[in-house]
């Protein structure tokens, strides 16, 4: 049997990085307005400080972190009655999906702290001190960890993707609840895999809930609960296929990876009213 390899394509890549810094600024501590031609990530691991940029300006708390674009007016300060810690990482990057990220501060739950603070760590393998003081050339280990530098790009690339994952769905929802996030989630994963054999246990499981929780936010989410919306989702797309008549109904069931012919058209009648011939009848 010959395999066929496909190429997998890359929508976010991080070919270079400047630096990656953990800054204990001293209380009061501030910085004159700047940019460059990378982006910078800016994470508050402890205390707070005001960010003034050309996309925004305003507070970041403890667990919040920003991102200024390239080639952005930026600066901040720190409180003068409060230390902050800080990680700073500046990279190169292109993707116009970090622009979410530009316009206002996210907070990161715990694994994405855990994510941030192994880039950190990586970043020790890379690049050699001063970790803590601003320099404009951060200069890279000679005897380095073996695929260091590449380890360090893939998590970072990783910790971008997955923060672009689970904020690209509610960009234009400003009021989000928390729950809404995971359910915005489970229908993304349903649209994507809805051909294949989901269950509620599966759901369930995947994405940290119960069964009646998952239930009860989905149809208040979507009007549907999840069986029915899946149900909806190859309804609507076995009705898409039989509009091709070059396509057998025992091709169409076997698209839309039914046991059986029988079972698919017991389904289809359930949904329609029409067995598959006689909706593709009643399409002439």
């Amino acid at each position: 049997m010959d395999f066929k390899l496909k190429q997998m394509d890359s929508v976010l890549l991080v070919p270079k990085i400047a630096n990656v810094h953990f800054f204990e600024f001293p209380k009061g501590h501030e910085t004159p307005p700047d940019k460059h031609p990378f982006c910078e990530l800016i994470f508050v691991s402890s205390g707070t400080m005001r960010i003034e940029s050309e996309e925004y300006t305003g507070k970041l708390k403890k667990t919040e972190m920003i991102i200024h674009s390239a080639n952005r007016i930026h600066a901040l300060a720190c409180p003068k009655n409060e230390q902050t810690t800080v990680i700073i990482v500046g990279f190169e990057c292109f993707s116009d999906k970090l622009a979410y990220f530009t316009k206002k501060p996210v907070s990161l739950n715990e694994t994405e702290i855990k994510q941030l603070a192994a880039i950190v760590k990586e970043g020790r393998n890379v690049f050699a001190p001063p970790y803590n003081v601003p320099v404009y050339d951060m200069v890279k280990k000679k005897k380095q960890i073996f695929a260091s530098e590449q380890m360090l790009k893939s998590l970072l690339e990783i910790f971008l993707l997955e923060l672009i994952r689970k904020y690209e769905f509610f960009e234009s929802e400003e009021d989000s609840e928390e729950n809404d996030f995971a359910i915005g989630e489970i229908v993304e994963y349903i649209d994507n895999n809805f051909l294949e054999k989901i269950t509620l246990d599966e759901l369930a499981f995947l994405f940290r809930t119960n069964r009646s929780t998952l239930c009860r936010e989905f149809k208040l989410f979507t009007g549907n609960s999840p069986i029915a919306y899946i149900a909806e989702k190859k309804t609507e797309t076995a009705k898409e296929k039989l509009k091709n008549r070059k396509k057998t109904i025992t091709q169409i069931a076997d698209e839309l990876q039914f046991e059986s012919v029988p079972y698919f058209c017991k389904f289809f009648k359930k949904q329609t009213g029409l067995t598959p011939a006689e909706y593709r009848k009643k399409l002439q």
